[in-house]
């Protein structure tokens, strides 16, 4: 028995596979403790494997309910983690608020020992100052350390040396030069906070929960799609804030390379674009390109910029409990803020009472009354009419016009981030399909292709849990980088090769104990033309300068072939792919019956027909308006929209057919 379990805001999705079939289950998340949600939906189950993708680290980061650590640095930089970068995200603020940094000045330290560029010796380290930030971390009640030295990319002496000074105290000493391969200082040194304040929090949530499933196996996905033995991410927990949002990337990757090895070779696999609404988030990802489109090297969380390896997943603040308010302007607002799972939605009857996306859908019928997400049974269409009251009453609108108000204006947000990922990488949307799979997505999903011209939707079987679904298919992956800083040549040459071979012997051995056979090895590549200050990654051929400018010229539009191109960093992955294996699951089958939903703002409510996607046969076309009901999902298809099932039982919408 293997099992795949997501833990969201709202809801904990849960994939079981087992001799017997797949089962799912949809239970109410625990934020105060997510493992409590876990064991409750894994009650009496004995499995051999499961998967996790956690919360844990990235809402502890978000909700500042993290460690306490101290941060050991060069003299005179005490202030990089307050000071960071000139660049400001919200240029019309007139009082820009900047995010704290993880680590308050009070709890930094500063040695003298210098390394300049190139790694080179510039002043030695104190000894006597060493002794003082030992006697500092021991009275300071830290839980862990964090060091982080300038130029420590290539020379991490000093950086060891410290560490070796901290050996005896018992705390997790996060070296900068470890966490990230990463040149700029205030980005290496948030990294390294951000592990060091994560440490202690994820460590004790993966080692009470390990012990709670065993003797399953625990494994954790971590922020580029890898599922990896839970110890490994205990040690490294600012890999996982994006742990969860990664398994839906990796399904909708799997069956991507299902329907390649089924297409002749004249034709082509269109890249997708996958769209994950959930209960406090949308998180979208342009998969099936080149891996440019999908692996970036770092993200911001709450203002802070994290420098490690990930899927290229956005993220906007706008999911089914996403709350509706009035800006000062008298503008109509949804999200960022959520009624995430306690107390929910107002229709969820837990004693909600702000009007919420969930409650919209209710009011205008495309979530009927009866309709069983997961664990919960039923919605109460009253309470969410008077949730929506208020916000009615101060736009002097009708409810039902309230609620479509209300979806329109979380659309153009989801909208935006479709096109974040598409256009603003290069890729039209044009030539994607959009794959919609979350609790909410389905509802959305047609009304966010036809805005962005996308021609094809596909809901997949089980949507709601897809995520979940998507880590039993996750590999095995670790990996290896280090900092470069030097002129590439035009061709691969001896050096590189050198440096490459190293890298992939030290991450074969963090795979100790599994076998070498059917590894899958990847080189990349972080360049940038000379000067410059972005960097773009890439996987390398025999000519690394050519393959540079011309990913650089597809993604901004021109060449400078008179500059030259500087590696930043190089990284090898070493995979270990699971066996194939395709998992199917039998979508609802309910009759299909008549339900009252408001079609728009001039048509009113119609009756339409809402059918159980189980009962829907390969070739056979739907035609909106209809509700398509799935275990964990409803499908809106509005007027005019006609769609079928492919072979999988995954819902296909061609908008082209309208």
């Amino acid at each position: 028995m293997r099992i795949g379990v997501d833990s969201g805001g709202t809801f904990t999705d849960v994939v079981i596979v087992s001799e017997s079939g797949i089962t799912i289950r949809k239970v109410a998340s625990t934020p105060d403790d997510p493992a409590r949600a876990i064991i409750h939906a894994l009650e009496k189950m004995r499995a051999d494997e499961i998967i996790h993708g956690s919360t844990v680290a990235t809402n502890a980061l978000l909700e500042r309910k993290h460690s306490r650590a101290g941060f050991i640095t060069q003299a005179g930089f005490l202030d990089i983690l307050d000071l960071g970068r000139q660049s400001r995200p919200d240029l019309h603020a007139l009082e820009p608020e900047k995010q704290k940094p993880l680590i308050p000045a009070e709890d930094r330290f500063e040695v003298q020992g210098r390394i300049g560029a190139g790694g080179k010796r510039l002043k030695p380290l104190d000894l006597s100052e060493l002794s003082m930030a030992r006697h500092w971390s021991l009275k300071g009640g830290f839980e862990a350390i964090a060091v982080g030295l300038l130029h420590s990319t290539e020379n991490k002496e000093d950086e060891e040396a410290i560490r070796a000074v901290l050996a005896d105290l018992d705390l997790p000493v996060v070296l900068s030069s470890e966490v990230a391969a990463e040149p700029r200082e205030w980005e290496r040194f948030t990294t390294a906070t951000a592990a060091a304040v994560l440490t202690p929090v994820m460590k004790g949530y993966l080692e009470r929960l390990a012990e709670q499933v065993y003797p399953a196996v625990l494994r954790v996905m971590d922020s580029s799609g890898s599922a990896r033995p839970w110890q490994h991410l205990a040690a490294e927990p600012v890999k996982t804030v994006l742990s969860g949002p990664a398994g839906g990337v990796v399904a909708a990757t799997m069956i991507g390379a299902a329907e390649a090895s089924e297409l002749s070779k004249e034709e082509e696999l269109q890249p997708c674009i996958t769209f994950d609404m959930g209960g406090t988030s949308t998180d979208v990802c342009l998969v099936g390109a080149e891996a440019r489109s999908y692996q970036r090297r770092s993200t911001m969380i709450d203002g802070l910029p994290l420098a490690v390896p990930m899927l290229d997943v956005h993220t906007v603040g706008a999911g089914g409990g996403s709350l509706a308010w009035i800006d000062p302007g008298g503008a109509l607002r949804v999200g960022p803020q959520s009624a995430g799972a306690e107390p929910g939605p107002a229709a969820y009857g837990k004693g909600g009472r702000e009007p919420t996306v969930t409650d919209a859908h209710v009011v205008l019928g495309r979530l009927p009354a009866d309709a069983q997400l997961g664990e919960q049974g039923g919605l109460d269409v009253d309470a969410a009419k008077k949730a929506l009251e208020p916000l009615a009453g101060s736009l002097g609108w009708s409810i039902e016009k309230t609620a479509l108000g209300m979806i329109e204006v979380v659309n153009h947000e989801m909208e935006r981030a479709i096109r974040k990922v598409s256009q603003e990488r290069g890729q039209d949307p044009a030539a994607t399909t959009l794959i919609s799979f979350g609790g909410a997505g389905a509802l959305h999903a047609v009304a966010l292709a036809q805005a962005c011209g996308i021609p094809k939707v596909r809901v997949p079987a089980g949507a709601g849990v897809y995520s979940a679904l998507g880590l039993l298919m996750a590999p095995w992956c670790e990996q290896a980088e280090s900092v470069l800083l030097k002129d590439i040549p035009s061709d691969w040459d001896k050096d590189l090769e050198e440096m490459a071979q190293e890298l992939e012997q030290l991450a074969l051995s963090k795979m100790s104990g599994a076998s070498s056979d059917g590894v899958k090895i990847d080189r990349f590549l972080r360049a940038r033309h000379l000067g410059q200050s972005h960097d773009l990654e890439f996987q390398p051929g025999p000519h690394p300068v050519e393959d540079f400018r011309r990913i650089y010229e597809e993604q901004f539009g021109y060449r400078m072939p008179d500059r030259d191109v500087e590696g930043v960093a190089m990284r090898v992955t070493v995979t270990k792919e699971r066996d194939p294996e395709e998992y199917r699951i039998e979508e609802c089958d309910r009759p299909a019956v008549k339900t009252p939903v408001c079609i728009s703002e001039d048509l009113g409510f119609m009756s339409v027909s809402r059918k159980g996607q189980g009962l829907v046969s390969p070739g056979e076309f739907l035609e909106g308006p209809i509700l398509i009901e799935g275990w964990t999902t409803f499908s809106w298809l509005p007027l005019g929209v006609k769609a079928t099932v492919d072979r999988r039982g995954d819902l296909i919408i061609d908008m082209a057919r309208q």
